[in-house]
């Protein structure tokens, strides 16, 4: 069936880990007749949770999109891991989709991931429905979560079904747009609505009232027949929640349980009639002036398309996921990388159910499908069309917040762990690689210790590689604390041409941050203009041995007074020398400090918490800057920490609050270290050099 872009629907499925996500997708597929049975999570049989990694430790690990046509429309579902250390995963489902399902367990409520991914949604203005789900749980009850959400979060709240029961007297959910009861079988929900039992109709007539008072003000023509009516039909309550949820004026509350497959048509049936289609946005771009502008998803303009995910198959190779923003992709749509400026050879187009490609003719604006072996497209490129070049904006990524440093324990095997890292790193994000040149080491950084695990123990498996790792050496740095001077002179004769440079130089601290300035102030030509790169790659060769520890000289200005050269034995060699003598000299004068890195924090905890993380932050030398209440009992600590006392702060956070605590991290700027602590560095770096 051909698809408009109106009757499309994107939807990413996020929440909290084990609220029930692969298992809802499952039921979906099952209700729209693309899989025969619905397979248990554990099963290792899952359409979602297919790679062994995920099979093998029982979680999620990658976004996985599936499709399927449901009341005339093509559904798009992209579903998320709940574990933090995989958010990279849910910013890619968020980027490719127009709405959000979260789902909320039914005993538990809000957790913090829930939180995490709710201001992801706020910070994009991205309408969402929640799924409240495993309402047969023991201490399930959709009131108390229903009171939850609104305590947690500054939004509208709209019921569209509630239960029968909670717990283990649950039997169904009452469906309020359409004033039907569907009620758990054994072999899943009923086909058709039947009537709402006599007991429950009280508590429906209440919430059915909350449900059309809501969707009247979506609309100026609704609220006056509600006015005048006191109610509204089920298409004019579909209207009003539609107009309301692309406005992001309401979040729309359905509920089930996804085990026993009830609630699931009815949420099929909302996302189909009432979740927004591509065509009611744009997407922001940067047009060939460089000026920002807004594409709207739409078939009518020329194609482009954004590469929202990169993954590498053993099979189909590489596959680029991409999101059709604009016109239509086809087999004969000539396709540009704007990012490298050049045509891609056009393939073969599918959509994904799980691991398995479904070979399409075409995608049309607003949906979402993916390109295989286009080998030099990256995640975050713009494929377009040559009528109209645009860069789309990338993905705003989280900072990784822990690092290991890691070798092959064989020197033969080097280059084959990097180029697995690097793969690794192309598929992922959130997942980085670098060689530190101060430090010496590969470095490996992620969202946590299990991000990095799964990776390198991905590697180990596969590969046979052995592989070492250790905690990173941190990247101090050195700075002087007050202005100097120093002259030297290099002198060496040992028959035929001699060598001779000397330099007067003066020094003085920059700012913070400011790196290096390099002057010659010399007047009168007592050095030769030609010398003076041969000086400044000494001064730099100087700075990066450092004075105290080591370490790298930073934030110096160095400026060249005076100096004097021979006819014959200067040279460009002889005043760089010269020119790093003088600098050590300068140095032993300026009040050299140690310097470390300082980490920008943002922890999130419950306030249960909250003292115990305060401590533990004071213990780390850290400088709190405040404290933001979140929400029922939610608290987000602001902090500056030195990076040393980082390094195992995702172990640490899990320790302390078991495992509710999550945050934020970046680098933000270096500092004075002094005391014990820089001692304890400078002993570190003599004994390492010995």
């Amino acid at each position: 069936m051909s698809f408009t872009t109106a009757d499309i629907r994107n939807i990413s499925l996020v929440g909290h880990g084990s609220t029930g996500k692969t298992s809802l997708l499952e039921q979906m597929l099952y209700v729209g007749g693309v899989i025969p049975k619905a397979e248990l999570p554990d099963s290792g049989k899952s359409v979602s949770d297919h790679t062994d990694e995920e099979i093998g430790r029982k979680i999620s690990i990658h976004t996985t999109m599936a499709g399927f046509e449901w009341n005339n429309k093509q559904i798009n579902i992209l579903d998320t891991p709940g574990v933090a250390d995989f958010v990279g995963e849910v910013v890619c489902a968020y980027r490719a989709t127009e709405s959000s399902v979260v789902l909320v367990d039914g005993s538990d409520g809000v957790q913090i991931e829930t939180i995490k991914l709710w201001r992801r949604l706020n910070n994009r203005k991205m309408p969402r429905t929640v799924f409240i789900n495993k309402l047969d749980k023991d201490r399930a009850d959709f009131d108390t979560v229903f009171e939850d959400l609104n305590e947690k979060f500054d939004k509208t709240f709209v019921p569209v079904t509630i239960p029968i029961g909670n717990g283990k007297e649950y039997k169904g959910i009452v469906n309020l747009i359409e004033n039907k009861a569907y009620l758990v079988h054994d072999t899943g929900e009923t086909d058709h609505g039947v009537d709402i039992p006599e007991d429950m109709k009280g508590i429906v007539e209440d919430y059915r009232l909350k449900l059309i008072e809501s969707a009247a003000e979506g609309d100026d023509e609704l609220i006056e027949k509600y006015f005048e009516e006191g109610t509204l039909t089920p298409e004019e309550i579909r209207h009003g929640l539609k107009e309301g949820l692309e406005n992001y004026k309401i979040v729309p509350v359905l509920c089930g349980s996804s085990l026993n497959n009830n609630g699931v048509t009815s949420l099929l049936n909302f996302i189909s009639n009432i979740a927004p289609s591509p065509d009611c946005y744009t997407e922001k771009a940067v047009g060939t002036e460089s000026e920002d502008i807004d594409v709207k998803i739409s078939t009518e303009d020329p194609f482009s398309s954004f590469v929202f995910k990169t993954s590498i198959d053993q099979f189909s190779g590489k596959l680029s996921f991409v999101k059709v923003v604009s016109g239509i992709l086809n087999s004969d749509t000539d396709i540009y990388n704007a990012r490298e400026e050049k045509k891609e050879k056009n393939s073969k187009i599918y959509r994904a159910m799980g691991k398995t490609l479904v070979e399409v003719k075409e995608l049309k604006a607003g949906d979402i499908g993916i390109l295989v072996k286009l080998d030099t497209v990256k995640t975050n490129d713009t494929l377009c069309s040559s009528e109209r070049f645009v860069h789309f904006k990338q993905l705003s990524l989280p900072h990784p917040i822990y690092a290991i440093a890691v070798s092959a324990a064989s020197k033969k095997e080097e280059d084959k762990l990097n180029e697995f890292l690097h793969k690794a790193s192309e598929e992922d994000l959130t997942f980085q690689m670098e060689f530190n040149k101060e430090t010496k080491e590969n470095v490996i950084s992620g969202m946590g210790e299990l991000h990095l695990g799964i990776i390198l123990d991905k590697i180990i498996e596969k590969q046979k590689i052995e592989v070492e790792k250790r905690t990173p050496k941190i990247a101090y740095r050195e700075a002087i604390t007050k202005p100097s001077e120093a002259e030297y002179a290099h002198k060496k004769q040992s028959g035929g041409h001699g060598q001779y440079g000397k330099v007067l130089m003066k020094i003085k601290p920059l700012p913070r941050g400011a790196h290096f300035e390099f002057i010659n102030a010399i007047k009168g030509g007592s050095i030769s203009k030609g010398y003076m790169p041969g000086i400044e790659k000494g001064i730099l060769e100087a700075m990066s041995e450092g004075f105290l520890a080591g370490y790298p000289i930073d934030d110096i200005q160095t400026t060249i007074v005076d100096g004097k050269e021979h006819p014959v034995d200067s040279s460009e060699m002889a005043f760089k020398l010269a020119g790093k003598g003088a600098l050590k000299l300068a140095l032993e004068k300026a009040g050299v400090k140690l310097l470390e890195p300082i980490m920008k924090l943002r922890v999130f905890v419950n306030n249960t918490y909250l003292g115990d993380i305060l401590s533990d932050l004071s213990s780390k030398r850290a400088k709190v800057l405040g404290q933001e209440d979140l929400g029922s009992g939610i608290i987000e600590v602001d902090a500056e920490v030195p990076q040393s006392e980082m390094l195992r702060y995702s172990i640490d956070i899990k320790s302390i609050t078991s495992g509710t605590g999550s945050f934020d991290i970046e680098f933000d700027h270096y500092s004075t270290i002094s005391g014990k602590s820089a001692e304890a560095v400078i002993k570190a770096s003599k004994i390492s050099d010995e």
